[in-house]
């Protein structure tokens, strides 16, 4: 599987490793992974732009409102 590095400012490093202890994940990358896995989709479907010039038109309907996860620990 192909890898690519992630730079992570150092101002979110607190956040990180909040992150890191909150969850059991061993090291960045794998919370990078976490987070892209878990939160990826919901961003790219609620992502809005502030100031943008004119109406975008969504590219597809809405998701429907569905129940909340229940979070699964993830073995590494």
């Amino acid at each position: 599987m192909p890898q690519t590095r992630a730079v992570m400012p150092s101002k979110f490093l607190p956040l990180a490793d909040e992150l890191l202890e909150a969850t059991g994940v061993p090291d960045y990358s794998s919370l990078i992974s976490v987070l892209l896995s878990r939160y990826g989709r919901h961003l790219l479907n609620t992502w809005e732009i502030a100031n943008c010039p004119g109406p975008i038109a969504p590219t597809s309907t809405p998701p429907q409102p569905t129940a909340p996860e229940t979070f699964t620990p993830m073995e590494f």
